[in-house]
């Protein structure tokens, strides 16, 4: 399957990853949040905001694993985040969001922060002040 062909858009705000089943918000917390940065603390704070609000109707939103936010990236794509940065995921998303995203596991210090500009993930200390979220959820079906 071509990756170009793996992303669709569902016309509710959400992107559909058929190759895992993910329904991913097309805006992350920057575009929602109306250009806020959060550190990890902020971003558990954020998720359950938008599930007491029913965000796109739906109340089961969370953090992505690390390794379903690794699975997004694609040197094939390219879209323009904010700040004119290019990032590597699907054009099926809204551009002008954030380059990364927090991601689960988190220990007391430090949480997983993937970029979508580069491909990798890192552990930042929570307290990094200027990272984003993209909201994901299983697909019901």
């Amino acid at each position: 399957m071509s990756e170009l062909k793996r992303f669709f858009d569902n016309g509710d705000e959400t992107v559909t990853d058929s190759k895992t089943g993910l329904i991913w918000s097309k805006k992350d917390s920057w575009q929602i949040d109306e250009g806020t940065w959060l550190d990890f603390n902020e971003a558990l704070t954020f998720v359950d905001d938008v599930n007491k609000k029913a965000y796109l109707g739906q109340w089961d939103w969370r953090l992505p694993e690390n390794e379903e936010i690794e699975k997004l990236y694609s040197p094939e794509f390219s879209l323009t985040a904010r700040s004119n940065v290019e990032i590597h995921i699907s054009p099926q998303f809204e551009p002008g969001g954030g380059n990364g995203s927090w991601a689960l596991p988190f220990d007391q210090q430090a949480a997983f922060y993937f970029s979508y500009a580069s491909g990798q993930s890192q552990h930042f200390d929570k307290d990094f002040s200027q990272g984003y979220v993209r909201l994901v959820r299983l697909d019901p079906k």
